[in-house]
């Protein structure tokens, strides 16, 4: 009665603080908004470092399996030449031998 008589409208008041409460809320939303966003953000530069990193690392492989192959070759060759090398040896003592023998007659 007393609001009544002091002509206060209890619909304004109502009014004005719904108006309040969706202002709050909207400052809240849009704080929440810009958070999001910063992680979205935080979150792409991440997925990117880490493409970046799977690419080095993808290429590192490519590096290891092309050296990898000509390691592989490297040591065929050696292999060979060893090989070579072995049964040249062998002919040079056979040679040394007979040659030792025929002298010494």
């Amino acid at each position: 009665m007393a609001f009544a008589r002091e002509d206060i409208n209890l619909e304004n008041i109502k009014r004005e603080s719904d108006i309040e409460m969706l202002v709050k809320n909207m400052v809240q939303t849009n704080n929440m908004i810009a958070h999001l966003k910063d992680e979205q953000f935080e979150m792409r530069n991440e997925i990117k470092e880490h493409k970046e990193t799977i690419s080095k690392l993808q290429d590192d492989i490519q590096l290891l399996k092309k050296e990898k192959r000509w390691n592989m070759l490297w040591r065929n060759s050696l292999e060979e030449d060893i090989n070579h090398t072995q049964i040249a040896l062998f002919v040079v003592g056979v040679i040394n031998v007979l040659f030792t023998f025929f002298m010494s007659r």
